[in-house]
């Protein structure tokens, strides 16, 4: 028997085994029972992408729910920044709103930069976006955050090494 054939062989084992209780388990932690089904095949071709033998996963439960767990935080991370979205369209004349496929390319490009930003500090994050995103100069970020000039030039000097590390070296 080919590697092939035996992953494929322990993939549709794993997926027979757990795929009922994974969408037990994501149930319990979502509002939706068809959010629930969606996310269980999400893990799963999350799992089908990657070149592993199936049949030497010691915990597949944990794995599972680790892949699971993670797709949900990203769920809920897109719908907040969705919402937000929505909020600065709402308050915004109309004659202003983008092209829908405009909105899509920037909730596409909030969601990437929320990705860079994940494990930083509330402070770093938000003089982050304030020097890049609004142009703010480094001394009225600091007036705004009421820290100092130098915890500012810190927090920005973090991030972008975050950002410079996630894209060149975490690909």
């Amino acid at each position: 028997m080919t590697s092939k054939t035996t992953n494929r062989t322990g993939f549709n084992s794993l997926y027979q085994e757990h795929h009922e209780w994974l969408v037990r388990w994501i149930a319990k932690r979502t509002s939706s029972a068809d959010n629930a089904q969606d996310l269980a095949q999400d893990t799963f071709i999350k799992l089908l992408n990657k070149p592993m033998l199936y049949d030497d996963m010691r915990s597949p439960r944990a794995w599972l729910t680790k892949v699971a767990g993670n797709l949900m935080t990203d769920q809920l991370r897109r719908q907040v920044l969705e919402r937000n979205y929505q909020s600065m369209l709402e308050s915004m004349p109309e004659s202003d709103y983008f092209s829908p496929e405009e909105q899509l390319e920037l909730l596409n490009l909030l969601e990437q930069i929320d990705k860079l930003l994940t494990g930083l500090k509330a402070k770093e994050k938000k003089a982050f976006l304030m020097v890049r995103l609004d142009g703010m100069s480094y001394k009225d970020v600091a007036s705004e955050l009421k820290v100092s000039l130098s915890s500012v030039e810190k927090y920005i000097a973090k991030a972008t090494l975050q950002c410079y590390q996630l894209v060149y070296f975490d690909s």
